[in-house]
């Protein structure tokens, strides 16, 4: 199995998301991309973009060794649904005519997300997500635009190998089976006198 990473992770759960919007199962979603700290800016500058989807990775929990070369690592991703509205701070939630809501979209997304291991991605060895917290990022007005921000959080968890060690240990073992001494009684002697060869316990 090859080992996983947290980008491999991140951009399966983009592709999962991707898919939907290429097979016009979302045909309401104008982006799908991985958060860079949008919102640290001018929300307005992005409101153009809505309805949108960030996927970022938030943090891992505690790791757990299970073995001299594994260990469990759990991690936390979050996925981020934005919708706009001119209409009025509730439309921006639960939709109005055409325009998607952040509910509605959060509905998909749990619904796509909870229980999939990403193995249609190509992913193997990955806990199948499971829900966290949800939270409101944004849920504000600028200019005309009512805007809503909604965050998602989903755990899962893998193995690390560590395979470098693996071999590294593997090397040392078929090494020290058995060791020799030899004694020279004289100074600068380079004859043997004695030689012992000791077997190490396994």
């Amino acid at each position: 199995m090859v080992n996983l990473d947290l980008g491999t992770i991140e951009q399966a759960i983009k592709d999962v998301l991707a898919k939907q919007v290429q097979s016009r199962a979302w045909d309401w979603i104008r982006e799908i991309k991985t958060y860079g700290g949008e919102f640290d800016d001018d929300i307005s500058t992005i409101v153009n973009h809505f309805p949108a989807i960030w996927v970022a990775f938030v943090g891992s929990g505690t790791p757990k060794k299970t073995s001299h070369n594994k260990t469990e690592y759990p991690v936390t991703f979050v996925v981020l649904v934005g919708a706009q509205s001119v209409r009025n701070e509730e439309a921006r939630r639960h939709g109005a005519g055409s325009d998607i809501g952040t509910f509605a979209m959060l509905h998909h997304v749990q619904n796509l997300l909870i229980g999939n291991d990403l193995s249609s991605e190509g992913v193997k060895g990955l806990s199948p997500l499971e829900l966290g917290k949800t939270k409101t990022i944004f849920n504000t007005k600028t200019r005309s635009q009512s805007i809503s921000v909604l965050s998602q959080e989903l755990t899962t968890q893998y193995t690390i190998t560590a395979s470098d060690r693996d071999r590294e240990e593997a090397a040392t073992e078929s090494e020290i089976h058995k060791v020799n001494f030899d004694y020279y009684f004289q100074p600068n002697d380079t004859h043997v006198d004695e030689s012992d060869l000791v077997n190490l316990k396994e």
